[in-house]
């Protein structure tokens, strides 16, 4: 028995894993702040703020910094842009792709080197990777409403590459400009001492040339592994193809369960994009849409008339160029409160839910026919 007690382990050490608990504990805090946002923002109530592209209005912005700051949305980023007459944006890639509403005015994209006309009411998409500027033409100034998601930081690929500014950019006080041997600005250097430089990313651009050049000539047989080599030129080179600009009068409306709609981005219509639906949608005076649920989260921009939204019991007003916000699983209908005009709005619905398996509708009742 002795010599058995001296070669019986000892019994180790319990140690308890709280991150579960703190995890539980983060959602719990989540769900109170989520609980505290509104619904709908006013478009007087959200400043214009100046950025490295123009000038905007942040609902909700990209970053983690925004996260639940001002609206109770995780997987996107919702953002308004103006271009001034014969004016442009700043010249810049990320790989997000992004979505914009042309509210206003007439212009045309510059994306990798090829010219996309648009006007108000058509749909513009940036893909992923993609050299891209606005501009603005006529004697108006350009509005856009858009969208990108905001996930990409969790995925570490969330950085920009801005190779131009917009032409009224002012560099924040007190910081210095750096400028190359042509005396062009290429960057400027903070009070802090951080310095923000323009340009490429070389290291990327080449991958991105790679990917133009790879093929498999010569393969007697394609293997498993291949398939990836493949995708990475066809993704590419499709986005070279697809349709970057979605004429609104090309699209047609449609009398649907929840109500008339126009889709403008949808899976059955191609496009330059993956992790968007858009579409307007028309509530007839005194009218009200279907009511549904979904996983996936989706914000309006109004554009016309005034109403109200019902999510999940709780009533929620809003009125010509408000935003509203339908977070995820939460039950929503829409309500038109003029007797005598139509109201109307641009959604932006994240398409990311479909990739993980959350795509569907839950429908739960019929517009009015």
């Amino acid at each position: 028995m002795e010599k058995q007690s001296e070669r019986r382990r000892e019994a180790e050490p319990k140690v308890f894993d709280r991150e579960l608990e703190k995890l539980w504990q983060s959602i719990d805090g989540e769900k109170k702040r989520y609980a505290t946002l509104p619904r709908v923002l006013k478009f007087d109530d959200v400043p214009w703020t100046q950025g490295a592209q123009a000038f905007h209005k942040y609902y909700i912005g990209p970053g983690p910094q925004w996260r639940l700051k001002q609206f109770p949305l995780f997987s996107m980023a919702v953002i308004e842009q103006l271009i001034p007459p014969g004016g442009k944006s700043g010249r810049h890639r990320h790989f997000m792709e992004a979505l914009f509403y042309i509210m206003d005015g007439e212009g045309y994209e510059i994306h990798d080197n090829v010219k996309y006309p648009w006007e108000a009411g058509d749909v513009m998409m940036v893909p992923t990777y993609c050299v891209h500027q606005h501009f603005s033409v006529g004697n108006s100034t350009a509005r856009l409403f858009f969208n990108i998601p905001s996930v990409f930081e969790h995925l570490g690929i969330a950085s920009i590459e801005q190779m131009e500014l917009h032409p009224n950019y002012e560099i924040p006080p007190g910081a210095k400009p750096i400028r190359d041997a042509s005396g062009t600005m290429v960057g400027y250097k903070t009070t802090e001492g951080m310095e923000i430089r323009f340009g490429f990313n070389q290291d990327l651009q080449q991958v991105m040339d790679e990917k133009k050049e790879t093929g498999l000539a010569g393969k007697a047989k394609e293997t498993s592994y291949d398939y990836y080599i493949k995708t990475l030129k066809e993704q590419t080179e499709s986005r070279l193809t697809v349709p970057h600009v979605i004429r609104a009068k090309d699209r047609p409306w449609e009398n649907t369960r929840m109500g008339k709609i126009k889709y403008l981005v949808h899976p059955s219509v191609p496009s330059a994009l993956l992790l968007y639906d858009c579409f307007v949608q028309e509530i007839p005076p005194g009218g009200k849409s279907g009511k549904h649920r979904h996983a996936s989260e989706e914000v309006h921009k109004i554009l016309d008339g005034k109403g109200y939204d019902i999510q999940d019991g709780v009533k929620w007003e809003w009125a010509k160029e408000d935003v509203v916000a339908i977070p995820t699983n939460v039950t929503h209908q829409h309500f038109n409160a003029d007797p005598k005009h139509p109201a109307s709005f641009v959604s932006l619905q994240s398409r990311l839910y479909h990739f993980l398996g959350h795509g569907g509708y839950e429908h739960l009742e019929d517009a009015p026919k």
